[in-house]
């Protein structure tokens, strides 16, 4: 132990431990997850950088939302 006053050497920050799976059951969950996780970011990145495969409704501006009752059909 250093007498006070003395200089010290670098201190080396510590490590966080990575926590153990303690079952395979936990293991199974842990991978569930990060899947469903990284399934869900794909699918927000896929959605912002693809435009959509067919032009709005030329009866309609684009943007508009679109009724939430049903029309009758006139046939």
């Amino acid at each position: 132990m250093p007498r006070h006053g003395a200089p010290r050497g670098p201190r080396v920050p510590r490590i966080p431990r990575i926590p153990r799976v303690h079952s395979v059951e936990q293991a199974r969950r842990l991978l569930a997850a990060a899947l469903l996780g990284a399934g869900a970011l794909a699918g927000t990145l896929l959605t912002a950088s693809v435009s959509p495969a067919a032009p709005p409704a030329p009866d309609r501006g684009p943007g508009a939302a679109s009724s939430d009752v049903a029309q009758l059909s006139r046939d």
